[in-house]
């Protein structure tokens, strides 16, 4: 049970939907509890998004070049146009990927 700040919840309201429609909201929900992801969403307080795996692997895999970019401009010393192309190639997939998880927010 979390544990609850201020006032305590002793109210409830009850409402009843269709499996579906049961099902829909738990398949939205970015809380392991239906009830508090619901309660969040209708005062208008901000939930904690689920991270999409595959967004994070993305970044990942980003961040994995980039290293290897840092690694090889500190073991140079230098910042040559190579370097500087793998900068600009990781930043434009940086962009694709966030790019495209914004596309796919809105179509949700």
């Amino acid at each position: 049970m979390p544990i609850i700040k201020g006032d305590k919840r002793d109210q409830s309201i009850k409402i009843r939907v269709t499996q579906a429609e049961k099902d829909r909201l738990n398949e939205l929900k970015t809380q392991s509890e239906l009830a508090a992801w619901m309660r969040n969403v209708a005062l208008r307080k901000k939930p904690i998004k689920r991270a999409d795996p595959n967004l994070v692997r993305a970044i990942g895999r980003i961040g994995s070049n980039l290293n290897q970019v840092a690694k090889y401009a500190n073991s140079n010393k230098q910042l040559d146009a190579n370097i500087l192309s793998s900068i600009n190639r990781i930043e434009t997939l940086l962009i694709g990927v966030i790019n495209e998880y914004k596309g796919d927010a809105h179509d949700s």
